[in-house]
């Protein structure tokens, strides 16, 4: 039988957020962000039309909002307005957004993805779960459990440290 190595933060309940976090854990999430990382970054090799990273997660955010408006969109992305009015030309020239007035506010303009760029991020989505899953498979049903816990408490986690306006640093151009 295995002996499993003590936990640093075992006895403290989920979401209390007391203490300092031990090296081993922090380098053990940088690695996995690391190679999740690299993963996607695979996966999202030889979609079409190939676009850049920057111009992917912007893709990403106006899917996960439908619409949102120009400073919405520079907000997600950490960018400054006009950097991300000029990412916003290159997706529209690729034919991956359109740009619309408001529904309520006809004087605000709006951005939402195109045919094109509505399946362009269902294959992202799908490459990417896929090559989620092929790791997942290498893990034994239990460790997945373990993972599914542990990873919905760390985005849980994030999102009210996002809240509390201690948001992660991020680019200012886009």
């Amino acid at each position: 039988m295995s002996q499993r190595r003590p936990r640093p933060s075992g006895e403290e309940q989920a979401g209390e957020g007391h203490g300092a976090v031990p090296d081993d854990v922090a380098a053990a999430v940088e690695r996995v962000l690391s190679a999740t990382a690299l993963l996607w970054n695979r996966a999202d090799q030889g979609l079409e039309p190939a676009i850049s990273p920057i111009q992917l997660r912007a893709v990403e955010v106006i899917a996960r909002f439908g619409r949102l408006n120009l400073g919405g969109l520079a907000e997600e992305l950490g960018a400054i307005p006009s950097s991300t009015s000029r990412l916003c030309d290159r997706l529209e020239a690729a034919g991956l957004i359109v740009r619309e007035a408001a529904r309520v506010d006809r004087r605000e303009i709006v951005l939402r993805l195109t045919d094109q760029g509505e399946r362009l991020h269902a294959e992202l989505v799908r490459r990417r779960r896929a090559a989620v899953r092929d790791v997942l498979a290498q893990m034994s049903p239990a460790s997945r459990g373990r993972l599914l816990d542990a990873l919905s408490e760390f985005g849980q986690a994030g999102e009210r440290r996002e809240r509390g306006g201690r948001g992660m640093l991020g680019s200012r151009t886009a």
